[in-house]
């Protein structure tokens, strides 16, 4: 019989009395002194059902107290210079935690809410393998052909007779390759009928999302977003924007991301924000701290979209990728590009739908751009039992005993389910189709707003809805006033925007001058944020007007990428923002800036 594991509330507080908690030993982790039973530390066998229920008795009255006497929630008598008047409000809040102890709905959903993978069957998987390895050789030789008829800002000799060769080399291996793709294609198509429109990674066994959100006793919680636009084409598109490696930035954003991951661990663990003295909107060369989801878009090489996945997962949490809908769609259009949409979250996902654009023009009319639109629970999750009743992982750090599971019970509001709502999109490219961004913008609100009120059940408790990404318009642009003058903003709260093309004087334009993207000044975060703070560094390093136009002064940079939220009316719970932050960290690495958001949901009084 397999040796029982630990029992532990992470990140609890010791007792201060009772022989108990004198007697207790205690251990470190997560960065707290947490509880641990004797039992679990011997050597011996597991023990009897009685023994196991003693234990889990006591556990169960340390939570209990704990509960029931956080800061902020003594009764009147035991505060400093309190009465005995008041005991309305100190029985109000004990009946409301001692009714989030009681069972909640329905929890974790069913696992057909959200499988792994896109097919119902895997048969069907493995034939969409195939075919895509058939299809494999010729999409690599159209991409080095692509690659060589991309314009080379970097002047070399000879490159003209290169160039030839190169060329001639990659059309003479894309015929050879052709023959693959022959069978491959209609395979592919084919299969396109049964396939879901994204790709969902779970997290491990050993996950440790973030701890559960009481409202009862942690009246307010922060909440961090980020959108950038990493530009993972295939090698050959990403030229165009002056970028390549497209497998190796994929590593190197990967990298960027775990790295801002690790040094703002507080957001993911419920600790405070920074102080009133921190800054609100900042420029920094780092990832905004406290980030708990993540949509990044143009991931449309799948290769670079799975090195990500395989960084992000066991780091942050579960993935949604290879987002779209492939093959021959309503039109007609023949979509061979996903959407390119990849969205990580610390928390839960409940469920998922995705939404496809359908006026799509030019070269977006063979990308499946749309709205991918996710429910996420701002609590913890049972975990899958292993031997002896005890959560299965293989990683000592994501042990978690009884107390934990009764913590995910403990994560509601009154006995409802608290969500939020993340709504990512990637609107139409080319400048001058500002009537078809417009359509978009429409369509994505109705989706938002059918995804929302299906999920519209009496057990749920809505903290925050927001809608994130590259909107490919700017706030000043003549050629963008029909999306400038949009309803999204009369639904949306955008905290850059003062009205309409009226910005704060801190907003800052999000796209970089393609060609500077290689200069050593744009390759360095450090050096880039110090360019981007001097009205000379705006004026060199930030893409100007589209067509050429005139710049506003003082030029601040067209802002494409936004983070915009909203609250659920009718809610106990508000969200208001609390930091903007725009950031170098991926200098070098794309041809954006990223957009962070820090909101503050509180619990109405």
């Amino acid at each position: 019989m397999g040796q029982q594991p630990p029992l532990y509330r992470a990140g609890a507080p010791a007792p201060s009395g009772g022989p108990a908690a004198r007697t207790q030993p205690w251990t470190h982790q997560h960065g707290g002194r947490v509880p641990v039973s004797r039992r679990a530390l011997s050597n011996s066998a597991a023990p009897d059902l009685v023994s196991r229920r003693l234990g889990l008795t006591r556990e169960l009255g340390w939570v209990q107290k704990a509960l029931l006497l956080l800061p902020g929630q003594l009764p009147p008598t035991h505060r400093r210079g309190g009465s005995h008047t008041g005991n309305s409000g100190w029985d109000a809040r004990q009946q409301r935690a001692l009714r989030a102890m009681q069972s909640p709905p329905h929890w974790p959903p069913t696992p057909g809410a959200l499988r792994p993978s896109p097919f119902p069957h895997p048969v069907l998987h493995g034939l969409h393998d195939l075919a895509r390895g058939l299809l494999f050789p010729t999409y690599w030789a159209l991409d080095r052909l692509l690659r060589c008829c991309a314009p080379d800002l970097r002047p070399r000799r000879l490159a003209s007779l290169c160039a030839t060769a190169r060329t001639a080399a990659a059309l003479l291996l894309l015929l050879t390759c052709l023959p693959l793709a022959l069978p491959g294609l209609p395979l592919w198509l084919l299969l396109q009928v049964w396939r879901r429109p994204f790709c969902y990674q779970p997290p491990p066994h050993c996950w440790a999302p973030p701890a559960p959100w009481r409202p009862a006793a942690e009246p307010a919680r922060s909440f961090g977003f980020l959108s950038v636009n990493v530009c993972l084409l295939p090698d050959g598109l990403a030229r165009f924007n002056n970028l390549e490696h497209s497998q190796q930035r994929a590593e190197a954003v990967g990298a960027v991301l775990l790295s801002g991951l690790r040094s703002s661990r507080y957001g993911a663990t419920g600790c405070s924000p920074p102080g009133p003295g921190a800054p609100g909107r900042v420029l920094i060369s780092s990832l905004p701290a406290g980030l708990d989801f993540v949509c990044l878009q143009e991931v449309f090489d799948l290769r670079a979209a799975r090195r990500l996945v395989n960084r992000l997962v066991p780091a942050l949490g579960p993935v949604l990728y290879d987002v779209g809908t492939f093959g021959l769609q309503p039109g007609p259009h023949l979509k061979l590009l996903g959407s390119g949409l990849l969205l990580a979250s610390r928390y839960p996902l409940l469920r998922a739908a995705f939404h496809t654009f359908r006026d799509a023009r030019r070269e977006d009319a063979l990308v499946s751009k749309g709205l991918l639109s996710a429910q996420v629970a701002a609590h913890r999750p049972r975990l899958r039992p292993g031997r002896g009743g005890g959560p299965s992982c293989t990683s000592r750090r994501g042990w978690l005993g009884l107390a934990a599971l009764l913590q995910a019970q403990l994560g509601f509001l009154d006995g409802h389910r608290v969500v939020g709502f993340l709504h990512c999109t990637h609107l139409h490219s080319p400048n001058e189709d500002g009537p078809v961004r417009s359509k978009q913008l429409t369509a994505l609100l109705d989706w938002a707003e059918q995804f929302e009120a299906a999920s519209g059940h009496g057990d749920e408790v809505v903290a925050f809805s927001v809608l994130l990404g590259d909107l490919n318009f700017d706030s000043f642009s003549p050629g963008d006033a029909l999306e400038q003058q949009h309803q999204l903003f009369s639904r949306f709260r955008d905290p850059c925007r003062l009205g309409t093309r009226q910005e704060h004087p801190w907003a800052l334009g999000t796209l970089l001058c393609t060609a500077r993207l290689r200069h050593p000044v744009a390759c360095s975060p450090e050096l880039l944020l110090r360019a981007l703070e001097q009205e000379e560094g705006r004026q060199h390093y930030l893409a100007g007007p589209p067509r050429g136009g005139p710049r506003p002064k003082p030029w601040r940079g067209r802002r494409l990428d936004y983070v915009t939220y909203r609250g659920a009316p009718g809610s106990p719970l508000s969200p208001v923002e609390e930091q903007v932050a725009f950031s170098t960290a991926f200098a070098g690495l794309t041809d954006h800036l990223a957009v962070g958001l820090q909101l503050r949901v509180s619990l109405h009084a």
